[in-house]
């Protein structure tokens, strides 16, 4: 049944799928690398994206998804998704916004509402999906998280609209701005969370607080102990999409 055709939709209809890179150094993070170096910016980015993907589990519980790229075998985000009973999507080639739509299509076969949200944010225990589901309780209605940049965070969805995606000059100022004209043009209102900024550069890591930079860098150099300790309790078990192969 469209999400539309009913009046309202509860918070366990919405999932959330997290859009992930390999953190790879050099793969990852390059204009935070410019700064701090390519092994210590995929170490950040690590931290990053496990902090988005827990956010996330503890917010919608069995209904978190982890879009991979390039593709779902690299170890850290097979761990990552099993230690959050995350479902593990491969990104299909293309740009973000026809990746975006790809996840937002497939999900939404299965569920009333999607967030799609990114892995660069280091603030996630706010209320922001409470405020997203409120808004997508509501037929007609679409939410968004912009970034001080100009870009956006997380976009929430009650269907897969190509529209939304198509257009937009990524890596802009512009995006938001041009994603939300487009949510307008498909009769939707939009509602925006308040702005926040990305960690994408140097300055952006400079400018965190304390103990927010503290909690990330710990996390940072965490992830390799907690997977040796992970496999030698548990070395068999393994949670995949169908169709993938351990």
């Amino acid at each position: 049944m469209p999400a539309d055709s009913r009046q309202t939709i509860a918070p366990a209809d919405v999932a959330i799928v997290v859009f992930a890179r390999a953190p790879r150094p050099g793969r990852c993070k390059t204009r935070l690398a410019a700064a701090v170096g390519a092994r210590r910016a995929a170490r950040i980015y690590h931290a990053l994206l496990s902090r988005a993907v827990a956010a996330a589990s503890e917010t919608a519980a069995d209904h978190v998804y982890l879009a991979c790229a390039p593709d779902t075998r690299d170890a850290r985000l097979h761990a990552l998704a099993h230690r959050h009973g995350a479902t593990r999507l491969r990104q299909p080639d293309g740009d973000l916004g026809e990746r975006m739509h790809a996840a937002a299509r497939h999900v939404l076969r299965r569920h009333a509402a999607v967030v799609l949200l990114g892995s660069d944010q280091p603030i996630l225990d706010d209320g922001w999906f409470s405020d997203a589901v409120a808004t997508l309780q509501r037929p007609g209605r679409a939410w968004l998280a912009p970034t001080c940049d100009g870009g956006y965070w997380a976009l929430g969805l009650r269907h897969a609209e190509a529209r939304p995606f198509r257009g937009p000059a990524w890596s802009t100022s512009r995006v938001a701005a041009q994603t939300e004209q487009r949510l307008r043009r498909c009769g939707w209102a939009v509602d925006r969370y308040p702005q926040r900024r990305d960690i994408d550069h140097g300055r952006d890591w400079q400018r965190l607080s304390g103990p927010t930079k503290h909690l990330l860098a710990r996390r940072a150099v965490r992830p390799r102990a907690e997977e040796f300790s992970r496999r030698r309790s548990n070395p068999r078990r393994c949670q995949r999409a169908p169709g993938e192969r351990c």
